[in-house]
């Protein structure tokens, strides 16, 4: 039912007739730092992720101040008391934001994202997880199609799989990424190009 839903998205999204001026796609790079909220483990635990940098790419549609689009984002971390248990995170979200002009060069805009989370640790089983949150920014015109951006984003993910797996204690592994339910709040702060065509 999931990829029947995303089929629609996408096909209501990037389909259409010719564009205007002020309308069309667009494709942006990112980078950035990428900072984690504290975990606590259904035994307790603190889990603690490092601060990493990150990248990643959206390809949106633009409808005068308007954009809608798909938003990828990899950052790879570790635990900061463990570096040997990393852990891998790729988002997809669907994303929305409305520009308002500050100057004929310079926009603000923000905007809102809902997707998926697949967290990969080198310990256990990859996993995916419902995600959302709020992003905005500045973005500056180059000209010949050419935009750059300053940006931060909050990603918050429900962290729950104990219907998966059994933590009894006695699988160090397997506790220390094992949540009843718990929000992992990650915040992103990004720079960008933006080539508009």
């Amino acid at each position: 039912m999931r990829s029947y839903v995303w089929l629609a998205l996408g096909l209501g999204l990037f389909s259409g007739s010719a564009m205007a001026s002020n309308m069309g796609f667009g494709v942006t790079l990112y980078g950035g730092q990428n900072s984690s909220q504290d975990l606590h483990t259904s035994q307790k635990a603190l889990v603690e992720l490092a601060d990493k940098n990150h990248f990643g790419i959206s390809f949106d549609r633009y409808l005068d101040k308007k954009r809608y689009g798909f938003f990828y984002s990899m950052v790879e971390t570790e635990f900061e008391d463990s570096p040997i248990y990393k852990v891998d995170m790729e988002y997809l979200m669907f994303q929305s934001a409305i520009d308002v002009d500050i100057t004929d060069n310079l926009d603000s805009y923000i905007g809102a994202q809902i997707g998926v989370n697949k967290v990969t640790p080198n310990f256990e089983e990859p996993d995916h997880f419902f995600a959302a949150g709020f992003y905005g920014g500045l973005k500056y015109d180059l000209g010949a199609g050419f935009s750059a951006l300053t940006e931060i984003r909050w990603l918050a993910s429900s962290i729950k799989n104990s219907s998966k797996i059994s933590c009894n204690g006695s699988d160090e592994d397997v506790c220390a990424w094992h949540f009843d339910g718990d929000v992992l709040n990650q915040f992103q702060l990004n720079v960008g190009l933006t080539y508009r065509f």
